[in-house]
This record gives C-alpha cells, structure tokens and sequence, in this order.
C-alpha cells in the first residue's frame, strides 16, 4: 500500500507536466489503458527539479488520503501515520536537503539587511527630522511590516503547513524588515545598524554610514529586494529590477536613487521614494491618454508610459492598473461600460496554491510604450453616444487572488480623469 501510494502520487505530479502528460508507471497500467510506456528511474531522475520538488513538499497528503491507483483520484487508503514520518526522515528529507530549489528557498530567508539590536529610527530623527518626516509620511518602507495586504497574505500563506515549514514568515521579513522592531523599511534596514555604545554612536557616520555610500548608490542596491524568481520555474514574480535594466534609464545608467532619491528642496537624498500606496498623484502626469477615436463600431484610443524606468504598473502580481470607460448619452445617463486592466497574472502552486509560481499573461505597459487600445461596440449603442468619461486608478489585490479586482485590498483615489465629447 505504501509503495502504491507513494508510486500514485509521483504520478500525479508527472501529470501536471506537460512533457510527462498521463504517462504510466507500470506495464499492466499501460497495457490496459493505452498509454506511454512505463517511466525508467533514469526518467523520474530527470523529471523537472520544480515537480521533484512540490512532490516532496506534498508527501505529508498521503498521510490523510492515500492515492487510488484505480480510479486517479485520492481515496480512503491511507500510509500510517508513522510510516509516513519515517518516509520523511529517511528519503524526502534528505532528498529536499540535496536540491537547489530547497537551496534557493533556504537562501530567500536570509535578510537582506543586517540583524542585530537596532537604535531604531526615532534615534535618526534626533538629527535628521525632515529625512524622518519624509520616510514616515511619504514612504511605503515605512509601512513595509504592518499594512494590511502583507499582513493578510502572511497569514495566509503561513496557515501551509508546508509553506510555513519550508519557507515560514522569516522570508517576508527577510525584504520587509525586521519584524520585532515593526518599523518596516527603516533606516537601519538600508544603511546597516547604528553602533550603539554610547561613546560610539556618534561615531556611526563616520566609521560606518559615510564609507557604506559608496555600495548605496551602485545599481543594484535596490535589487536586493526588489527581484524575487520563482525558485520553481525561474519566472520573475517582483521584476521591477529587470524592467529597469530593459528600460531607456537602465541602459542609460541611470540608477534608481537618481530618479527616487532626488533632492527636492536643498541637497539631501530625499526618502519619501514617492510610492504610488502613498501619493497616487505622482502618476497623473507620467501616464497619457491620446488619439481618442469613436469611428462605430470602432473605439480607439492610445495609452503611452512616459515613464523612462520601470513598466506601469511596475514589478509584481499585487497591483493592478485599471481604466475604466462610461459611454454616455446626450442627457448624461451612462449607458455602457469598458474595463481594460493593466498587470501580470501567474498560475499559482499546484496542490497548495495561494503563491504566483508560473507567468502565464503580462498586461503592464512597459516603460516608454506607446499600445493603441481597440474594442468594438455593440451595435444597440450606435447614434446614442454623447460623451466618455475616463477614469484610471490603481487596485492592490492579493497574490492569491490573481488580479480579480472585486477583492482589492485597497482601490486608490483616480489618478486620471478625462471627459471626451463623441458627438
């Protein structure tokens, strides 16, 4: 029983591949069903590392249920429990020890930031009030270990027992910050940790903060976190860096400290980073609507990125840009509705879902694109159109929720608003 269980399970993730589709694992099985000859132990041995590896994350179900070779779907047969734990410790532990995939997950939790006991940034503000206002205010680091949407996602994703036992909250703090500080992105996050004896906390800057400029400004300083792959599939899920590498800036060399950072009203860095979760308003002049076109039953209209950095909206799954079109008619009753929605969508895990691990759609207007926009009207509407209303927005939806943008965490204010006249 346990050897059919464990045989059956491997075959239902070979299943979900492609390359291994409803393949058999027995000579009777493909004697009575017809299918592919019988897979080698050479052949599992060079199944795809990202199936090895959530079969063996998934071994803790046969637990439960079992697998029932007869019908292809999970039944009352069942692996003892303490058949099952041995299972664990004497093959699949040792197993996900040797994979690079378990290595890359184990590498995900490390911080990238320095750990240790924090002066924390009321200490900073002492000197540098107008920095902390901008940081507080302004910036979404600030708000990196406490908003809601990675409060919730946390959560959820840490209810997998396997997710949990594998990866665990430590690597959302390994980028969010240090959770038992809950500062978010602090200044200690980025510039390393403050020395804190009093005889040599003055001293930071000087033995520590000014040497370590040098390696904030390089390039990829921001990469740290602002790339993630999937360590399954090798798909970008935060791909903010990348688009910046592909974009005019990158190739121009113009880091993202120049643009994020600049100084505004004397020679400091400015630390507010003007993230759209806190001033939506930073897009209304970035993001043009032009060439609007009603020729019934064509409608057309132009949508262009001016911003020379990073797609819109930019890096990862979460955030979803919508415009919105009210057609109305000669006395202002809205009598039609278009959506055309801007983001990247992904498959999530087999077995366990809830975590992006395969693009399977990408929507985000690129840095510096100009995309024409076309759609046909129905014909009920034609002579009755007066008037468009445009409205663009952004929704911060959850990963697991893959850009349905009914369960928005949040919806911002709009960003743009445009009023055509079709008459």
């Amino acid at each position: 029983m346990v050897v059919m269980g464990i045989v059956g399970h491997i075959q239902f993730f070979l299943k979900l591949h492609p390359g291994y589709n409803w393949i058999c694992l027995s000579d009777f099985e493909c004697e009575v069903s017809g299918r592919s000859p019988p897979v080698s132990a050479d052949s599992i041995r060079e199944m795809p590392s990202e199936f090895t590896i959530i079969m063996l994350l998934s071994v803790p179900k046969l637990f439960n249920r079992g697998w029932n070779m007869d019908s292809n779907d999970y039944s009352s047969r069942r692996i003892p429990k303490h058949v099952g734990f041995l299972l664990l410790l004497l093959v699949v532990v040792p197993l996900i020890g040797a994979c690079d995939i378990y290595r890359d997950i184990q590498n995900g939790k490390i911080p990238n930031y320095e750990v240790g006991q924090q002066a924390q940034a009321k200490a900073c503000k002492e000197c540098h009030e107008e920095i902390y206002e901008e940081w507080s205010n302004n910036s979404a680091h600030a708000l990196a270990t406490e908003n809601k949407p990675f409060l919730d996602f946390k959560e959820k994703f840490t209810d997998v027992s396997m997710y949990n036992a594998m990866m665990g909250e430590e690597m959302c703090y390994a980028c969010h910050g240090s959770k038992a500080i809950n500062e978010g992105v602090n200044c200690e996050t980025c510039h390393g940790l403050a020395l804190t004896d009093d005889e040599d906390f003055e001293k930071t800057h000087e033995v520590k903060y000014e040497p370590g400029m040098e390696k904030m400004r390089k390039r990829d300083f921001c990469a740290n976190c602002h790339t993630m792959e999937s360590p399954f599939t090798g798909d970008l899920i935060l791909s903010l860096y990348n688009e910046w590498k592909n974009s005019k800036s990158g190739k121009a060399g113009v880091t993202c400290q120049e643009c994020h950072m600049k100084p505004r009203d004397n020679d400091e860095a400015y630390h507010g980073f003007d993230s759209l979760s806190r001033n939506v308003g930073i897009y209304r002049d970035i993001l043009e609507l032009r060439d609007i076109q009603l020729e019934f039953p064509q409608f057309n209209l132009t949508v262009a990125n001016k911003v020379s950095g990073h797609a819109i909206p930019a890096s990862g799954p979460s955030r979803i840009m919508v415009m919105e079109l009210f057609f109305r008619d000669a006395q202002g009753s809205e009598i039609y509705k278009l959506e055309e929605t801007f983001g990247k969508y992904y498959d999530l895990m087999p077995v366990f879902g809830i975590m992006p691990y395969k693009l399977i759609r990408n929507t985000q207007l690129q840095s510096d694109e100009i995309r024409q926009i076309n759609f046909t009207l129905p014909a009920k509407l034609r002579g009755n159109i007066a008037e468009l209303r445009i409205i663009m927005r952004f929704y911060d939806v959850s990963d697991d929720f893959q850009g349905d943008i009914k369960k928005a965490h949040t919806i911002s204010n709009p960003f743009l608003i445009r009023v055509v006249d079709l008459q």
